[in-house]
């Protein structure tokens, strides 16, 4: 039974004494950051529930909490998270942590069965407890934090070693323990790629539909909007979004009359020194060397033999006649596009379910489809 008390840690010497109370586990955890609110996200609250206790670790207070890091990477002690890949991939980032032993509770769920997967669905139906989801977008890097925030907080972990144990007995029942335990193991292998090779303009999604002059644009519109957000410290999408952006740099208004005509661009880019800022870009734009432009990939659509659509329609209403005697989200067995990889596998005379993103145990239930086609 957790304590009502919740127990806040300052410093490396609090947080080293706090975790070797941990012993054999489990562990929970779970972070709060600051993405929907600032320039540069950051974890600001670590939550962690063992031993029927509740911590709060700061690390606004200045000290990364590297006394946590043995721990988190010893894959002897269960670490008990919920959604695990963007904790996993922000512990990384910012601390430097790669999180062995997890167990996922959401992952789990949805290899029981579950269609509401969310935390507090899943608690409200196993454990009888209502979640408070009011600060899930809150500001976690103000302070003080008011006592709701921290009530709203400690529950993300509370409750995981219970639900779990719920969860484990589930996936022993349905012998579906060896899928979640290959899950893990691949999540474990999360790490943060915020900075990824090439140019961040050609990332905006939509820029792929652009022709060499709109990209040249759309690189001026994404360094004037970055710079922007930056002097704000608040998150690109506040001051201008993707698709505004794209529509931008597709279109290439030459006059402030015309930016106006622009669906979607927040009013505060119509006044007078904004709106000479972008067409300022796109007037620089217009006079770039197009050839030095990156490149998109572009992966030539592989030839189908005639009838292909059909034979991956009958291979997904297979995999759906699979998911339903096991009672899954069909998705989980393979999503339309590995569908249409494997048959185009099968057409070619290759070994259809030798992919890299396969698990184990789904090629075993997807083999039966392939060798009857």
């Amino acid at each position: 039974m957790m304590s009502d008390e919740v127990r806040w840690i300052s410093g490396n010497r609090e947080l080293s004494e706090a975790v070797s109370r941990v012993g054999n586990g489990p562990l929970a955890i779970d972070t709060e950051a600051d993405s929907l609110h600032h320039y540069q996200e950051k974890v600001c609250l670590i939550q962690l529930s063992f031993g029927g206790q509740d911590y709060l670790f700061d690390p606004l207070e200045g000290e990364a909490p590297q006394a946590l890091g043995p721990l988190l990477e010893d894959p002897a002690v269960p670490k008990l998270l919920h959604g695990a890949d963007y904790d996993l991939r922000i512990l990384d980032r910012d601390f430097g942590f790669a999180v062995r032993g997890v167990f996922d509770t959401m992952i789990a769920a949805r290899l029981t069965g579950e269609r509401a997967f969310g935390l507090a669905a899943l608690l409200d139906k196993h454990i009888g407890v209502t979640l408070d989801k009011r600060f899930q977008r809150a500001d976690w890097s103000r302070r003080p934090l008011s006592d709701e925030m921290i009530r709203y907080a400690v529950m993300d972990t509370r409750y995981l070693d219970r639900l779990v144990g719920l969860l484990e007995e589930k996936l022993r029942e349905l012998g579906r323990t060896e899928w979640a335990r290959e899950e893990f193991e691949r999540l474990e292998q999360v790490r943060w790629k915020g900075g990824k090779e090439g140019e961040p303009f050609m990332r905006v999604k939509g820029a792929r539909r652009l022709r060499r002059e709109g990209l040249a644009a759309l690189r001026e519109l994404w360094t004037l909007r970055d710079a922007r957000a930056r002097e704000r410290d608040v998150p690109v999408f506040k001051v201008m979004r993707d698709p505004v952006l794209v529509e931008l740099a597709r279109v290439r208004p030459r006059r402030r009359g015309q930016l106006q005509e622009v669906e979607g661009l927040p009013r505060n880019w119509l006044r007078p020194s904004a709106a000479e800022a972008i067409l300022a870009a796109i007037e620089a734009a217009a006079g770039a060397d197009l050839d030095s432009l990156p490149s998109f990939d572009r992966k030539p659509r592989p030839i189908r033999a005639e009838g292909f659509d059909g034979r991956v329609k009958q291979l997904m209403k297979a995999r759906d006649s699979v998911a339903e005697e096991l009672d899954l989200d069909p998705t989980l067995l393979a999503n339309r596009e590995t569908m249409e990889t494997i048959q185009g596998r099968l057409d070619d005379g290759k070994a259809p379910l030798e992919l890299d993103d396969l698990r184990r145990w789904q090629a075993e239930l997807l083999a039966p489809l392939v060798r009857s086609g």
